[in-house]
């Protein structure tokens, strides 16, 4: 399990945190080999605390309750073996929770860096050790802890073990409240109607990640609140998990989904109400699903979508097959909600095998992203279903070639923009700029609340620098169902290698520009193009990182056209000067966004 923060996984609110000051007599450990536990903080890579077997600890004492936000340790030998470990903190020295357990270094040398939800307050730490990869010994050479002196210790610590102990501390928690619930299982559902602050939140937070189990007949159900943060729980209930009503601030963080069956279509986390904003939801899993009805669903009331949301670094996978429409795992916005403006943020997640909807994401509002996500053989696309402005860059797609219905993006709606996403062997297009059954003008604004709900007729999409291989279907298409063709549109410095074609499949006739485009291996367009519209060359790709990269030679490197200055960068972060054509920019420097795996997201990644 890869724990080594990287740039590819931004480190959120580190900047505010600072190294505290440890003193070798307040480091203690369980036992050691002559190489003492002092020797971790001595500033000195060249020392070292050794212990050899499994559970071996060493602990450093804060000398009074802060707030703790990482660590960084270095390893002995960390370039030749990984070692694995637990984090735990306490108050007391006699009551420990485990943070994060399993933990697993990098083959690197120096400081790593491990990162986990603030726990606030803390006054231990310690690391209890695994043995490494070759052996049981458990050898740091240096450790540090960061965190915030300023505010933490302010709240109080309220240990439950039970329903009527969990409901009871809810009632009474105030700003810096910690609630943390021992092994076992609650039966929800519980109401909460709290304000913690910024500096100080109310948490609600399983003493052993996953191990504090609600059930009953519902979980959460937040309304007014705000900074109130859900740590390492695991949800069974019936009914939905989590709803946030007119609640901001909230923080849904390193939980276990997986609900048992409803008979209706049930949400397992909703956003809805007036000002149900700025909250985030991260390293969570979901999964499996068994029932209809998404596992997020970003709502809202009065005609405005809930806003500036984030979802993150979540694992979402194996969502049975649905006979009824509404199975998105995620769906942002409704048709009535529509024409407002989310900006929202969907990024750096995984979905797997998520077969109950053809739209895994479902973007119905106005100026969100979906970005830097991994999708592995869902039978389904991402939609822009409804609403204008979004953006979709920086994604990956892989299918099997054989399973039916694994896409891209389909979309409708004005001024869209999807580049730099990569596409393997899939059975649906990869990019759809489709035909509409309702045609709302150029600016959007001739409709009538009974259109909301239509499939809109694509005015000005620019589809740029993707990159398209071994799909069983067209690669990019224009116009597949419906009446109306798009207009205004833009298909630009893309790359499309298949064997199935028409790569470029332009089923409606439209005004679409095509320019720097590269196609190869089967027949180009079903219309009759330039080669400055799409060049029939091979673009010379090659295996690297489990993706079709170019290479040095490629007739790509160099070659886009037009002016498309919003891309700045590749699939893989890197930059791009004189770009390349496709989502690939040819380069030497530092990878730093790659495809994901379960290692890189949910409740156990850093």
């Amino acid at each position: 399990m890869l724990c080594l923060i990287v740039t590819m996984f931004p480190t959120v609110g580190m900047a505010a945190n600072a190294k505290f000051s440890v003193a070798a007599s307040a480091v203690s450990a369980s036992s050691d080999d002559g190489n003492v536990p002092g020797n971790t903080v001595d500033g000195d890579l060249n020392t070292r605390w050794s212990a050899s077997g499994d559970g071996q600890w060493i602990q450093f004492d804060l000398g009074s309750n802060k707030k703790v936000a990482y660590l960084k340790i270095a390893f002995l030998n960390g370039t030749g073996r990984t070692s694995t470990f637990d984090i735990q903190t306490s108050t007391d020295n006699s009551s420990f929770s485990t943070v994060q357990t399993n933990v697993t270094s990098a083959l690197a040398d120096g400081l790593q860096t491990f990162d986990f939800p603030d726990v606030d307050p803390a006054r231990y730490v310690r690391i209890v050790g695994h043995g490494n990869s070759l052996n049981a010994w458990n050898s740091y050479t240096e450790v540090e802890i960061y965190g915030d002196a300023s505010t933490a210790g302010s709240g109080t610590v309220v240990n439950v073990t039970n329903t009527t102990e969990l409901k009871a501390a809810i009632t009474a928690a105030t700003a810096g409240t910690t609630i943390v619930l021992a092994n076992g299982t609650y039966s929800g559902p519980f109401s909460i109607s709290k304000n913690g602050t910024a500096s100080n939140p109310i948490v609600i937070k399983a003493a052993n990640q996953g191990q504090g189990v609600i059930a009953g007949t519902g979980g959460f159900k937040l309304s007014n609140s705000s900074y109130i943060t859900l740590d390492g729980l695991k949800f069974t209930n019936t009914g939905t998990a989590i709803s946030l009503s007119a609640s901001s601030n909230v923080r849904i963080t390193r939980n276990k989904l997986a609900l048992a069956a409803n008979t209706a279509a049930t949400k397992w986390i909703v956003l809805n109400g007036s000002g149900s904003n700025n909250n985030r939801i991260d390293h969570n899993e979901f999964g499996p699903r068994h029932d209809l009805g998404q596992m997020i669903s970003i709502d809202g009331v009065d005609g405005q979508v809930a806003q500036y949301n984030t979802i993150e670094y979540n694992y979402f996978h194996d969502a049975d097959p649905q006979t009824e429409n509404g199975g998105e795992t995620i769906r942002v916005g409704l048709s009535g909600l529509s024409m407002s403006d989310g900006f929202n943020t969907i990024q750096y997640n995984l979905f797997v095998s998520l077969d109950s909807d053809p739209e895994v994401i479902s973007v119905k509002s106005k100026n969100n992203t979906v970005r830097y996500n991994t999708f592995r053989n869902n039978k389904a696309q991402v939609t822009a279903r409804h609403g204008h402005n979004d953006s979709f860059y920086g994604n990956f797609f892989f299918g099997d070639g054989v399973k039916a219905g694994v896409g891209g993006f389909r979309i409708y709606g004005n001024e869209h923009k999807i580049y730099n996403n990569y596409f393997e062997k899939l059975t649906q297009a990869a990019i759809n700029i489709d035909g509409g059954d309702f045609d709302a003008g150029p600016n959007g604004a001739n409709y009538t609340s009974d259109d909301l709900a239509k499939h809109w007729r694509a005015y000005r999409v620019q589809v740029t620098n993707n990159t398209v291989v071994d799909s069983t279907s067209s690669s990019i298409a224009v116009g597949l169902s419906y009446t109306y063709a798009p207009v205004d549109s833009r298909i630009a410095n893309n790359i499309a290698k298949s064997s199935a074609g028409p790569l470029y499949n332009e089923a409606k006739t439209s005004n679409t520009v095509f320019e720097g485009n590269i196609g190869y291996g089967a027949a180009l367009d079903n219309v009759s193009r330039t080669s400055s519209e799409i060049k029939n060359v091979d673009p010379q790709l090659s295996p690297s990182g489990g993706l079709q990269k170019l290479t040095p030679t490629s007739p790509a490197v160099n070659a886009s056209v037009g002016s498309y200055t919003y891309v700045t960068d590749d699939m893989d972060g890197q930059p791009r000067s004189v770009n390349d054509v496709g989502a690939d920019e040819y380069s030497t420097s530092t990878i730093v966004r790659k495809p994901l795996t379960a290692i890189d997201v949910g409740p156990a990644a850093p």
